[in-house]
């Protein structure tokens, strides 16, 4: 391998990596946002490359109708034009997938899923909130509060919920602990020790 030769490859990076890094940026962040796992995808370099191609032509579309007559992938501000664009688009497009308007969409093709992340993902409403009566049968307790914050456990397939705003009933609805006007205490509960849960949503 001659100077040329390596001359020629050091050339080619900034070309390679305009056609790898935008797909890679917007299948990171989407992931990131759809709570997907990314770290042992085999194919990834090769998805970056397919939405990085999609991506890139798109731009030098539109590049080319605001710069008329301009270089598009020989030009630093086109390239760093879309690497910081194809950050945006990846956070915009995960939140398109969660929003309540690509769920209508799928439903009225009749699929009857969600891209939400888990079980909560699916439930919680972010805009008015949700309300859990939490029963733990061991206790015989039962915790009423405001959820704010739940973390699934992948590897075991459990989950750990926060509630506040809480109140403690025990079953014969005698009230053991009462912070309902209390949004800094917090509790913790773990999906092993809860019997069943109810949800109500405010508006």
């Amino acid at each position: 391998m001659n100077l040329d030769n390596i001359s020629g490859m050091v050339d080619a990076i900034p070309l390679i990596m305009i056609y790898i890094v935008p797909g890679y940026i917007i299948l990171r962040i989407s992931n990131f946002q759809l709570s997907k796992k990314a770290d042992h995808d085999q194919y990834i370099l090769l998805k970056s490359l397919v939405v990085s191609f999609v991506f890139v032509s798109l731009e030098e579309t539109l590049w080319k109708l605001v710069f008329p007559g301009t270089q598009t992938l020989c030009s630093p501000a086109f390239r760093n034009t879309v690497i910081a664009s194809s950050a945006a688009v990846g956070l915009l497009w995960a939140r398109f997938l969660i929003s309540e308007r690509f769920e209508r969409i799928l439903f009225e093709l009749g699929i009857y899923k969600t891209l939400r992340s888990g079980i909560w993902g699916g439930v919680v409403d972010f805009e008015y909130g949700l309300w859990l009566m939490v029963y733990i049968p061991a206790d015989k307790v039962i915790y009423a509060g405001k959820l704010r914050r739940y973390m699934e456990i992948e590897a075991y397939g459990n989950y750990v919920i926060f509630l506040s705003n809480y109140t403690l009933y025990n079953y014969n609805a005698e009230v053991l602990k009462d912070y309902v006007t209390d949004n800094d205490k917090w509790v913790s509960l773990h999906s092993k020790d809860i019997g069943r849960v109810e949800l109500f949503y405010h508006q």
